[in-house]
Parts: C-alpha cells; structure tokens; sequence
C-alpha cells in the first residue's frame, strides 16, 4: 500500500511519474482550476460512478494536509484528466486546463527523449561488442588459431562476470541508461586489451580493476547532464 504524501510534495508539479506512466491527482487539479477540492472529489466521484472515468483511470489515494491529518485524493491517468477537466469547473478552470495538458505534454517528451537516449546507449553496447568480437578475431588470426563461437561466447560470459557479478543469465535489455554507457566502455576497453594480446586471466584482472572506476564516472557524467537538461523527474512517485 502507498504511503500518504504530504500535501507540499503534491504541489510540487502538476503530473508525475506512477509506475512508468504519467498520472496527477484530485487536489492538484482543485489547486490549479481554483475550487474547493471537497468539489473536485465530488465531480470526479460522478463521472467514476457513471462510468465515464472507468475503473483503470483512477485510484484512491492519501495526503497529509498542513494540519497532519490524513486526507482522501483522487489519482487519475492522463485519459482520465483528461476527461474530468471540461466538469471541474473552478474561477481558473481555462488556465489549469492549459497547465495541465502543457504538463501531461512535457512529461510525454522528457519520457521520449529517455527513451532514445536508452536506445542509444544500447546500439552503442552492441557496436561495442562487435568490436570485442572482430578484435578476438584478428588477434587468434595473427597466431594461425581459429575462432570459434565458443570464443565468443567465454568473451561474453566474461563480460558479464566482470561487470554483473555473473556470467550467465543477464538480460541486457532490462539495464539502466547508465549502466548501459559504463558497459560500453567495458567493452570497449576488453576490445583494447585483446588487440595489445593480454590474455584471459590479464584482462579479466584488468577489466574488474575497471569496471568499479567506469560506473564511478558515468554516474557523474549522467547527473551532470541530467542536471543540464532539466531531465530529472523529481515528481516520480511510485
């Protein structure tokens, strides 16, 4: 069950972040149009009885108001903001209409420019271990040794060892923005090692002495740019 937030924290943005997905609240929606939010609850509890808000476009939540005291508030989806906006009324009704949608939108585009971001990253991790793969090839080339995709794949199963912790059963598709730019460089710096011809056991050593140094600057790097961009979603509550 979630916690109750705290009516300051809920005045902090219009929209937020619940579970991946942009959602705002009752008491949000009665500050931005202008009316009582006792009203707001009223006009939002109609449109769910008659089914014109259906049940997978709102969820009871609490607040703690000024006073500590727990409060009842209404979370809606963006359909379900949506469609609740023309009945709420209130003296600011066409500006929190405007606020609201501009804020759904916003939301919708820091989530898209994450989203190329990931992908991104992720087509550079994959380049990255193409160059792990035809560094391996060149280097057994140069001896007269053949490669076999059992090469490949103890180069893999390294890999993840070092920077996962395992070797096997990584889904990489699940990673993190950040954790996806530090493995490229990993692999980067594996292809490196191969092409100066140190062995298994050397670049393991030297990848592992590494990978806690990489993560470090990247983490630095993404704040730093996040904090330029203005992409940090502060409203995120899950």
């Amino acid at each position: 069950m979630n916690a109750p937030v705290t009516q300051s924290s809920t005045a902090q943005s219009i929209v937020h972040l619940h579970q991946g997905k942009p959602v705002t609240d009752s008491l949000t929606i009665a500050r931005e149009f202008g009316r009582p939010h006792k009203n707001v609850l009223q006009s939002i509890g109609d449109l769910i009885e008659d089914g014109t808000i259906s049940r997978l476009e709102f969820k009871p939540r609490d607040y703690i108001d000024e006073r500590g005291k727990t409060q009842p508030m209404i979370e809606l989806s963006e359909r379900g903001a949506l469609v609740a906006m023309p009945f709420i009324g209130g003296k600011k009704s066409r500006e929190g209409q405007a606020r609201l949608v501009d804020a759904f939108l916003a939301l919708r585009d820091e989530l898209a420019a994450t989203s190329s971001a990931w992908a991104d990253s992720r087509r550079a991790v994959s380049a990255g271990f193409k160059a792990v793969m035809e560094a391996l090839k060149e280097t057994r080339a140069e001896v007269g040794k053949e490669t076999l995709a059992c090469h490949y794949t103890n180069e893999a199963r390294l890999i993840n060892l070092v920077f996962f912790g395992v070797a096997d059963g990584v889904d990489r598709a699940n990673l993190s923005g950040g954790d996806l730019k530090a493995l490229e460089k990993v692999e980067t710096k594996d292809a490196y090692l191969i092409a100066r011809g140190h062995g298994y056991q050397e670049r393991k050593a030297a990848l592992q002495a590494y990978v806690s140094t990489v993560r470090g600057n990247v983490k630095q790097m993404i704040s730093t740019a996040t904090g330029k961009l203005g992409l940090s979603l502060k409203g995120t509550r899950t």
